[in-house]
């Protein structure tokens, strides 16, 4: 019997009470941007497992529904569904707690253990060796690799799986080849109808919403961002048909209006997104997007007006610094004016834009925190957040703050956007973190953007109020992190 007869795919549960996306790339608090994103991969494994003779499939993401592993356990028995395979993805900050939960899932089932997510495609083997209950990992993107897996008699075959870092006779078996998706621009609908979509829902608008991937890989390299090691530098874009066809399936079969365009730069390529916009503007569907861009490839108002003809809402930046040389020094070639001309772009055409800052990269100082904090107030973008810079394991980042000794920590659980592990140039935790929350306070409590925005900040409180109160409550009254390490868990993993 292959490993692929019933196969289990689960997005592991709360980590300490804390919600965390495990997404792609993306390793974030739901508290970052009001909302854990649909498990996208998740549900497009599904589907390509599903289109296989003899494999049934179950999907649940404890995440969404704030379950447990005991409650999906109790659920499995009753559908007198029996594991042979389970997969679950991880990333670095949850993969302790996440596994704990998982080995929960490998003892009753005695079914083999495979994992994916960055912390896999970054540091595979120190990532494996902290997790000696699971079977094998996948390396980047992991449809292929799945469904390689799926296909095996039994996990002795993981040595054909040339993207699986795995187990044999007690030793770390490392992988051959990194992961990348043959079928990509061809892939199926994903499998949403194995979830309840209503668990997705958009701040601000409060509706539920999905990911549908427009492109993969990203040409840039900068050293702070696990994206090109994931998915590589290869920039990959589906067809403007296929991607319209799948925003009008699942307005069509869900009813639904919002849709994330998924990928690290969707409008890179200005020409093919043209085409993408064209067709949207066709078939005239009453939905609305939004997505991640460059500000350089939104210096024409024309394009960007197009853009909001087609349906988008929101797009994010990743502004980083006020620095020039600092955003050279991260390997993000990007010009101030043209950062100014994407903003004042989207605001004309009525696109909404959030500035992404990162603070406390190496060699910056407590002076240069409080320029970006200016800065981001004079370019004045909708909505702003104000990240610590991560070292990553396996990042030029993590690297060079190795190289230079300026790491304070290498603790997974930390490495996540609520705690600073650096030092240096009179910087440490609590100076990037209370610089980070006086950033907050500017920007969000100026008279002028409070009578502007007054109306998205009711509807974030109405809509998301749990967490709206506890991003304000640490920004006014300095309100400690809640700590989503699980002493519990890894003392589960332990005894596992």
């Amino acid at each position: 019997m292959a490993l692929g007869k019933r196969v289990l795919l689960v997005n592991p549960p709360l980590v300490g009470g804390i919600a965390f996306t495990r997404q792609g790339r993306c390793q974030e608090r739901e508290e970052v941007l009001g909302t854990t994103k649909p498990p996208y991969s998740l549900a497009l494994m599904a589907a390509l497992l599903r289109d296989r003779p003899d494999c049934s499939v179950r999907l649940a993401d404890l995440t969404a529904t704030h379950g447990s592993v005991q409650e999906l356990m109790a659920r499995l028995d009753a559908e007198n569904f029996r594991p042979t395979l389970i997969v679950f993805p991880s990333t670095t900050p949850t993969l302790d707690a996440d596994v704990a939960q998982m080995a929960k899932l490998k003892t009753k089932y005695n079914a083999p253990l495979v994992s994916f997510g960055p912390h896999v495609s970054t540091t595979p083997l120190e990532a494996m060796e902290r997790a000696p209950i699971v079977d094998a990992m996948i390396v980047g993107e992991p449809e292929d690799g799945l469904l390689a897996i799926a296909a095996l008699e039994s996990i002795d075959g993981l040595a054909d799986v040339p993207t699986a870092t795995f187990r044999r006779d007690g030793r770390i078996v490392p992988h051959r080849a990194h992961g990348q998706f043959s079928g990509f621009l061809t892939a199926p609908y994903p499998a949403w109808d194995l979830l309840d979509l209503k668990h997705y829902r958009l701040p601000l608008v409060d509706q539920p919403y999905v990911i549908v991937e427009a492109s993969r890989g990203c040409p840039y390299s900068c050293d702070f961002c696990v994206a090109p090691i994931h998915q590589g530098h290869k920039f990959r874009e589906k067809s403007a048909k296929a991607l319209v066809d799948e925003i009008e399936q699942g307005h069509k079969k869900f009813g639904l209006k919002f849709f994330y365009l998924w990928g690290d730069t969707v409008t890179l390529n200005v020409k093919s997104f043209s085409a993408i916009c064209d067709e949207l503007i066709a078939r005239k569907l009453p939905i609305q997007w939004l997505g991640n861009a460059r500000a350089d490839n939104l210096v024409d108002p024309d394009f960007v007006k197009r853009l909001r003809q087609a349906g988008c809402w929101m797009l994010a930046l990743g502004i980083e610094t006020e620095s020039e040389e600092t955003r050279k020094d991260m390997m993000k070639r990007l010009e101030g004016q043209k950062i100014r001309a994407a903003i004042q772009n989207m605001r004309a055409a009525g696109i909404r834009s959030f500035g992404f800052f990162i603070f406390g990269y190496p060699g910056e100082t407590p002076a240069s925190l409080e320029r970006t904090v200016d800065y981001a107030v004079e370019l004045d973008p909708d909505f702003a957040n104000f990240y610590p810079a991560v070292p990553y394991p396996g990042t030029e980042l993590h690297a060079k703050a190795k190289r230079e000794g300026l790491l304070a920590s290498e603790d997974w659980t930390r490495m996540e956007y609520s705690y600073y592990l650096l030092r240096g140039n009179g910087l440490d935790e609590d100076v990037v973190m209370g610089a980070i929350n006086r950033a907050k306070r500017r920007f969000y409590l100026r008279p002028s953007y409070l009578a502007r925005h007054a109306g998205d900040i009711a509807r974030l409180a109405l809509t998301k109020w749990p967490v709206a109160w506890h991003v304000a409550s640490r920004v006014l009254f300095g309100a400690p992190i809640t700590d989503a390490a699980a002493p519990a868990a890894k003392a589960d993993q332990r005894a596992a």
